[in-house]
């Protein structure tokens, strides 16, 4: 992996991370909560993400293996979750994908830094798949160091943007927030087809 591939693999997973519809649930989330409380939960979020994040990378595809799950099947099911979730951004939804209508009620009664911000909202299906197929494509130690901190990264962008979570909702608006969602949406678009399409050629060969 080099420096371009490296910065590439960053923003597509800043992208399906999609910080933005976070940003709504966790106003929603720490709403009764103090300045201090919110940028906590902010930064609790933040540190859960990289973990998650960490835990895939490295272990992620041994335990597809291990499941008997081959990875091109892999690359179909990432690329139609992505497709879904792609949609529900560019309609400045919130996809339901990322969380259940119970989870919806649990973080309105607990702190829900980890659960379900952290994950679902942020390290979804999505980010999960993304970081698998982006091992497999590159599975030298070199390589998954450097996927590593690609995803340490977004994990430290997310927490600044989780942190600052108030006043950018005050600075971009409900306007400019969806705005920014329907942009992120048409990028996740076009990734998630080519990860759809390598895994449908990767399984029917004549399709080249």
């Amino acid at each position: 992996m080099d420096f371009s591939q490296f910065v590439n693999h960053f923003i597509a997973l800043l992208v399906i991370s999609n910080p933005l519809s976070a940003l709504p649930a966790v106003l929603r989330i720490t709403e009764n909560q103090s300045l201090e409380e919110k940028r906590r939960t902010g930064i609790t979020s933040a540190i859960a993400v990289g973990i998650i994040y960490l835990i895939i990378t490295w272990i992620g595809l041994p335990l597809l293996r291990i499941l008997g799950i081959q990875i091109p099947a892999f690359q179909v099911a990432g690329g139609l979750i992505l497709l879904i979730m792609s949609l529900s951004m560019l309609s400045a939804e919130e996809s339901p994908i990322k969380a259940t209508p119970q989870e919806q009620k649990e973080k309105l009664a607990s702190s829900g830094a980890i659960v379900p911000l952290a994950i679902p909202i942020i390290a979804g299906p999505g980010a999960i798949s993304s970081l698998i197929v982006s091992v497999n494509q590159n599975p030298s130690l070199i390589d998954q160091m450097m996927i590593s901190a690609s995803a340490m990264l977004v994990a430290f962008v997310m927490g600044i943007l989780l942190y600052f979570a108030s006043n950018m909702e005050r600075f971009l608006g409900k306007s400019g927030i969806n705005i920014i969602n329907r942009l992120g949406g048409l990028i996740l678009a076009s990734i998630s087809i080519q990860i759809l399409a390598n895994g449908l050629i990767a399984i029917f060969p004549a399709l080249r």
